[in-house]
C-alpha cells in the first residue's frame, strides 16, 4: 500500500466509531416514524452484560496483542510491519480499545438517575460499533493465523 493508501484508510479508522451511531441514529428514526421498537425493559441488567462485554473484549485484545508478538519471527509478519499495512490495522486495535472504554463509561452512566435515556442509546450504539470493530480486527487476526500455520519455517 502507499503512503497516501494508508493515510486514508487510517481516517477510514478513526471514523469507524460513527458507523454505530449512524446505524443507531437509523433505528431511532425507523422507531419514531412507524412506532417500531426493540423494547428493551431492564436496562440496567442490560447495561450490566454490556460492561461485562466491553471488559471481556479488552480482554481479548490483550491476548491478540500478545499473540501478535508471538508472530515476529515469521516472514509474513515482517513483511506485513514493512509494507505499513499494520498501521491501519493498529489504529483501528487502538481506536476499538477506546470505543469498548467508552462503551463501559455509557454503561456506569445509565445507573445514574439524570442521563439514563441518552447514556442507554450511546452505549448501544457504541455496542454496535464495537461489535463491527471487534470483527473487523478478527478477521485479521484470524488471517494472520493461517499465515503462521502454512508458513514453514520460523525466521
Amino acid at each position: 500500500m502507499t503512503k497516501t493508501q494508508i493515510a486514508k484508510l487510517k481516517k477510514v479508522a478513526y471514523l469507524s466509531p460513527l458507523i454505530g451511531v449512524v446505524l443507531g441514529l437509523i433505528y431511532l428514526f425507523i422507531k419514531s416514524k412507524f412506532q417500531l421498537s426493540l423494547g428493551f425493559t431492564d436496562v440496567r441488567t442490560l447495561s450490566t452484560i454490556i460492561a461485562g462485554f466491553s471488559f471481556t473484549m479488552l480482554g481479548f485484545l490483550a491476548a491478540m496483542a500478545t499473540f501478535l508478538f508471538s508472530l515476529q519471527k515469521y516472514k509474513f509478519f515482517k513483511r506485513w510491519l514493512e509494507d505499513g499495512n499494520s498501521e491501519v490495522f493498529f489504529t483501528l486495535f487502538k481506536i476499538t480499545i477506546a470505543c469498548l472504554f467508552i462503551t463501559f463509561a455509557t454503561s456506569i452512566v445509565t445507573f445514574t438517575t439524570q442521563a439514563q435515556s441518552i447514556a442507554f442509546r450511546l452505549m448501544m450504539m457504541s455496542l454496535i460499533n464495537n461489535v463491527i470493530q471487534l470483527f473487523i480486527i478478527t478477521l485479521v487476526l484470524v488471517n494472520k493465523i493461517a499465515n503462521a500455520k502454512t508458513e514453514d519455517s520460523p525466521k
